[in-house]
C-alpha cells in the first residue's frame, strides 16, 4: 500500500515544476561552474550556495552583473555577442533529462522557456541533451542528443522558441555541435565509442547535409573543440587526432546527395 501511494505521489510531482527539484543532484556549496563563449569574450559563472545558487556574466573579465539564479542551474551556453544565454529546464536532473531550454538576454533576464513537446498535444517530453550551442549572433540555438543507433540535432529560433528543423545524424554518441550566424549552417560531430570512430557533418539552414567526413580512431576526451567555424564564415575546421592539427574545409557550393 505504501508503494502504491508513493507511486501516485511521484506521478503528481512529475507533472509539476516541483519535480524538477526532487531529482536534483546536490551541488557542493562554494563550487563554481564556468562557461565561455566560443570567442572567449563572455563568461557565465554559476556559484552554488547552501540554499540557492547565483550567477554572473563577465565581458572581457569585467563583471557586468551578478544576481540570484531563480531557475535550477545546469550547463550554460552563451553567444559570441552576449545577447543570448541558455540553461536547461530539468526534468530528471540526475539522469540528465531536461524538459526544455530557458533563454536569457545579456542582462540575465529570462526571455522565454522553450519546452520540448510530447507526442500528444499539450504535453511535454524529456530529452537527454548532451550539447547546447548558440549562434554567434544569439538568434538561434541548437541541441545535440545521444541515441541508440544515431544521434539527434534540433535547431531552434532563440527569439521565438520555434523549431527550425530537427533530424537524425551520424553515430550514436553526440560529441559537439555548432551553429553559424543566422542559423545558416550547423557543424555536427558524433562518435562510436567502442572503436573511437567519428563522423563529421555540415548541414544547411534546412538541416540538409551538404558535406560529411568519416575518420577512424579519432576520438579523445582530451580534445575540447572538435569543430569550429572560421571567423569570416567561409569555412570550418575539424580536428585530426593523429596529426594533432585542425583540417580546414571550405563550405561547399554544391549539395551532397
Amino acid at each position: 500500500m505504501k508503494l502504491f501511494f508513493l507511486a501516485v505521489f511521484m506521478t503528481v510531482l512529475s507533472t509539476s515544476a516541483l519535480a524538477r527539484m526532487v531529482e536534483r543532484m546536490p551541488d557542493q556549496p562554494g563550487s563554481v561552474d564556468t562557461y565561455v563563449s566560443d570567442n572567449g569574450k563572455y563568461e557565465v559563472s554559476i556559484m552554488y550556495g547552501k540554499n540557492f545558487p547565483s550567477w554572473s556574466l563577465k565581458e572581457n573579465d569585467q563583471v557586468l552583473w551578478s544576481k540570484p539564479l531563480m531557475n535550477e542551474p545546469g550547463a550554460a551556453a552563451i553567444s559570441d555577442n552576449g545577447e543570448a544565454i541558455t540553461l536547461p529546464l530539468w526534468g530528471w536532473r540526475d539522469e540528465g533529462g531536461s524538459s526544455g531550454v530557458a533563454v536569457y538576454n545579456i542582462k540575465g533576464e529570462l526571455l522565454r522557456e522553450v519546452h520540448f513537446n510530447g507526442e500528444l498535444p499539450g504535453t511535454e517530453s524529456l530529452r537527454w541533451v548532451h550539447e547546447t550551442r548558440i549562434s554567434p549572433d544569439g538568434k538561434y540555438f541548437i541541441i545535440g542528443e545521444n541515441g541508440k543507433e544515431c544521434s539527434y540535432v534540433t535547431l531552434f529560433n532563440a527569439r521565438t522558441g520555434e523549431i527550425v528543423w530537427g533530424k537524425k545524424v551520424g553515430l550514436p554518441e553526440m560529441v559537439q555541435v555548432k551553429v553559424s550566424k543566422d542559423g545558416k549552417y550547423a557543424l555536427v560531430t558524433t562518435n562510436e565509442y567502442k572503436d573511437r570512430r567519428m563522423e563529421f557533418q555540415l548541414l544547411d539552414s534546412s538541416g540538409i547535409e551538404i558535406w560529411h567526413k568519416k575518420m577512424a580512431h579519432n576520438f579523445s576526451y582530451e580534445v575540447k573543440h572538435y569543430v569550429k567555424f572560421t571567423d569570416d564564415g567561409s569555412g570550418f575546421q575539424i580536428y585530426d587526432l593523429k596529426s594533432g592539427k585542425y583540417i580546414s574545409e571550405k563550405i561547399p557550393t554544391v549539395k551532397v546527395h
